[in-house]
């Protein structure tokens, strides 16, 4: 009888630490609650695997959703973020270990006689502490995935917001040089009327000086989609070759927001993953000073077996416990440290609760004032400087204006397909931006 008990004992011991989650199997949990297409690279194999893949998306026009999913798998800061999950699950694991028992061996010699000591000490009160230790440590995995999880939903915003920067750079440049081009044929033009007597020194040396801001606006432009594209790149984590993909051409849509904010700040408590973070913060905390608070006195218990053997007499065995006495150290500092500590979490769930409420509030009212912008500019500013120009033209075929004034209400009419084409990356983004605040994608389909 003894004896299965021994061997039960020894086979729970073994096993008590091996029935924990594996790491792939936490990663699995994030990906439930953002995007199945996530990839945790740890091999050189996994590593090649992603290349291929980032190089197959790169192969052909650049969509936003392929942005992110280059990003998903390949942005290397994310990676060292999945890392943080193999920690919270190794953590995990020890838990449910108990400390190694320490064999000793001792040899001693006096008055001619040899003495022989075997001994063995067992933490035996560890294994009273594993289940709460393994309930800590479960409770810290999940507080580690919804904060990874967070940051992939952070990823995918600024993803978004990037690839939105680098297309209206993008266009700003195109639609740039089709200004440039009808500003050099306008000068080309009025060097031609000057020649003949048609137009005045001075209103061509204005034409000149207009054309030659124009281009120094060129280069500014060029220089701000060099920019957007970089930072982009970094997002992506690519280099090299990598970096001459095409983005997608095809025009931004204008999608009617939300029209009301009723409940949204409700729906963002309920979904943000950073809300249950904090919350299994303060779960872990409560748990953690709850454990503290039982083992402040009694936190090692020793059990200790010794057999001695002289060679002039029998072995003698012992059997004896060790118990730590309280005498300097109650536990005072560990318990007051964990109710310190449960008080900071609690103060953090209620910061990250009153900050969610804000930001969807900010976000939302960016999203509808941008949308207002973006309806203004082009139901009636693009539209009525496109009929300012058709007059224009028509004055200016009539003779009765000059190459000037036409030039002018071209370039009127170009900024304002510039400024209709930032408000529409301005609206994009603080629809990117309502996304996240809400709860970013929770379903796990992309």
């Amino acid at each position: 009888m003894k004896k299965e008990i021994f061997y039960s004992l020894v086979t729970f011991l073994f096993f008590s630490g091996c029935s924990t989650i594996s790491q792939d199997d936490a990663f699995d949990a994030v990906k439930e609650k953002t995007y199945n297409n996530l990839q945790w690279i740890k091999t050189p194999q996994e590593a090649a695997s992603v290349e291929q893949s980032v190089n197959a998306l790169l192969s052909s026009l650049l969509t936003q959703d392929n942005a992110v999913r280059i990003a998903l798998i390949n942005n290397r800061g994310l990676q060292q973020t999945y890392g943080e999950i193999g920690i919270s699950q190794s953590d995990l694991v020890q838990a449910g270990l108990m400390s190694n028992p320490l064999l000793g061996y001792s040899i001693g010699h006096s008055a001619g006689a040899t003495t022989t000591t075997l001994s063995l000490d067992v933490a035996f009160l560890d294994l009273l502490w594993i289940p709460l230790r393994r309930e800590l440590g479960g409770l810290a995995l999940e507080e580690t995935q919804l904060r990874v999880g967070d940051e992939v939903l952070k990823m995918v915003r600024e993803v978004k917001k990037g690839y939105i920067d680098a297309r209206v750079a993008q266009e700003k440049v195109a639609l740039y040089a089709t200004l440039l081009t009808s500003h050099e044929a306008s000068i080309q033009l009025a060097i031609r009327q000057n020649t003949a007597g048609n137009l005045s020194k001075r209103n061509l040396l204005k034409m000149q000086d207009t054309y030659a801001h124009a281009r120094l606006e060129a280069i500014d432009i060029n220089r701000e989609n060099a920019r957007a594209r970089e930072a982009l790149n970094r997002l992506l984590g690519v280099y090299g070759t990598q970096t001459n993909y095409v983005l997608e051409a095809t025009p931004l849509n204008l999608i009617e927001p939300l029209m009301s904010a009723n409940g949204l700040e409700n729906k963002a408590i309920s979904n943000r993953l950073d809300m249950k973070a904090a919350i299994k913060g303060v779960d872990y905390a409560a748990r953690d000073a709850g454990y503290i608070q039982n083992t402040r006195l009694l936190n090692e218990i020793e059990l200790s077996a010794s057999s001695e053997k002289t060679t002039d007499t029998s072995r003698l065995n012992t059997f004896g416990v060790k118990l730590p006495i309280p005498l300097f150290d109650f536990g005072q500092g560990r318990v007051s440290k964990a109710q310190a500590t449960y008080n900071q979490r609690v103060h953090h769930l209620y910061e990250v609760a009153v900050n969610i409420r804000s930001q969807v509030r900010e976000a939302y009212a960016a999203s509808r004032y941008a949308y207002d912008k973006a309806v203004e500019t082009n139901e009636v500013i693009l539209p009525v400087n496109q009929q300012i120009l058709e007059e224009t033209k028509l004055f200016y075929n009539g003779m009765l204006d000059g190459i000037y004034e036409l030039l002018e209400d071209q370039r009127r009419y170009g900024e304002a397909k510039m400024q209709a084409l930032m408000i529409m990356g301005e609206y994009q983004k603080a629809q990117a931006d309502l996304e996240y605040v809400l709860g970013g994608n929770s379903n796990g389909t992309k």
